[in-house]
């Protein structure tokens, strides 16, 4: 399947020159004493004229006003509204929620079809103002597109929205990205979306290169990469708009913590680049099985892993089995630990063992940090469970210990053997340990 989008811009999200009779958003730079600066949103404003004009333009400052040009008061937003005042309405942007207020209940104002004075706006509604309509559009979190730069694909776009997008010429493979050229082969190569990372994966023997590099395994694209399948040449842009913060609430989620026993010692005696090539090789392969089992990657604590199994922005879509999820993971993880320790092996590096500690309970999450700086966190006792637990592995030589509640919830599905209970530091009610041996 192949995507024609020609990228061809929105005739009506140009921005004209301040002054001119036909400008819709103010551009000229607020003076000092305005206080004003500049914000990257995920908002946008379509503005539909009765004459069957639009225009799109983006909420770019934390507040915008919107009324008339007859009068003293400058304007944001200007609609051509003879019985509108000069200054009607004004739009707030606070922690990237959008609010719209009424300043002159003279003028009536719909949101959705109702009078309005007063509503915090989401993606879709329609501000009704006498013969003009402004739809509120929400941009999407993360887009990723390939632009081509030679003949016959020159500027032609692709979106890349699926899992994998394949690219190749037509032939044995039904090719996303498909490319006429006889340069390409049929199995070019393939883009994996995985861990809010774009992958490049060559799937033959034809060359892939990326910004003049040959790539000869698995490599992350970075935005404004060039890439180079036969005499193809390809651009891979990215764009992330600003996520709204989710509010810190209480969860009853599964908490997982990896760590990898004695490598503080083993890396000191190899040289840096074995060292970080061996822990990346970690991480990717780990990581795919906890995101294959509905785990969301929280952060790698230098040889450490931390996920959280019962998160999910979609609450509806948050599994009520986190608890096994976990522990199905934490057992792939442990597999795959053996596959890598097998081909380490052959490569003459140093043999790993890993620990798991995962724990059940009530955690505290949502986004933390200050304004430009947030971080998606799971904090609470749980949390400190988890980690704490994960360091009892190795002191019981297993490689895989849950506290009594995940135990309580996946007994029937697994293997278990009690070890008692077990005071942890920092906490002062001891913990119901167990060791997972194995699925039943």
């Amino acid at each position: 399947m192949m995507a024609n989008n020609q990228g061809q811009g929105d005739s009506g999200s140009g921005n004209q020159a301040a002054g001119d009779e036909g400008a819709t958003l103010s551009v000229d730079r607020p003076s000092q004493s305005e206080g004003r600066k500049w914000l990257q949103s995920s908002w946008d404003l379509l503005i539909e004229s009765p004459d069957g004009g639009t225009r799109r333009l983006p909420v770019c400052y934390s507040h915008l006003t919107i009324g008339t040009k007859q009068g003293p008061k400058r304007n944001d937003i200007n609609l051509d509204e003879k019985q509108m005042p000069n200054r009607q309405a004004i739009l707030k942007l606070i922690e990237d929620n959008l609010f719209f207020n009424s300043l002159n209940p003279k003028f009536p104002i719909t949101v959705n079809g109702e009078l309005c004075s007063f509503a915090q706006l989401k993606a879709n509604d329609e501000i009704g103002l006498g013969d003009h309509t402004i739809t509120v559009m929400g941009l999407p979190e993360a887009v990723a597109f390939l632009e081509g730069y030679t003949s016959p694909h020159r500027r032609q776009q692709w979106t890349l929205v699926e899992y994998r997008t394949t690219i190749g010429r037509a032939g044995t493979r039904d090719n996303f990205v498909e490319l006429e050229d006889p340069t390409v082969s049929r199995t070019h190569a393939t883009i994996i979306n995985t861990e809010g990372h774009h992958i490049l994966q060559p799937d033959g023997q034809q060359p892939v290169y990326v910004n003049g590099e040959p790539v000869g395994a698995m490599v992350i694209l970075g935005d404004e990469d060039l890439i180079q399948v036969g005499e193809q040449l390809l651009r891979f842009r990215s764009y992330r708009a600003k996520s709204k913060p989710r509010a810190l609430l209480p969860r009853e989620a599964t908490i997982l913590f990896s760590d990898i026993w004695n490598y503080t010692s083993l890396a000191e005696s190899r040289p840096l680049e074995e060292t970080i090539g061996q822990l990346n090789e970690v991480y990717k392969k780990l990581g795919r099985k906890i995101i294959k089992h509905r785990g969301m990657l929280m952060t790698y604590l230098g040889d450490a892993m931390m996920a959280v199994f019962g998160a999910d922005d979609d609450m509806s879509a948050i599994p009520s089995n986190h608890a096994e999820l976990a522990v199905r993971a934490a057992l792939d993880m442990l597999d795959a630990m053996e596959e890598l320790n097998t081909e380490w092996s052959q490569r003459g590096f140093p043999q790993l063992k890993i620990g798991i500690g995962v724990a059940t309970g009530e955690v505290m999450l949502g986004d933390v940090g200050v304004t430009g700086h947030r971080e998606f966190a799971a904090m609470g006792d749980t949390t400190n469970v988890a980690s704490r637990i994960e360091k009892l592995t190795k002191t019981h030589d297993v490689h895989l210990l849950v506290n009594g509640e995940t135990a309580r919830r996946v007994g029937n599905a697994f293997s278990l053997v009690e070890l008692g209970t077990v005071e942890v530091k920092g906490r002062r009610k001891p913990v119901d340990l167990y060791h997972v041996v194995g699925p039943l």
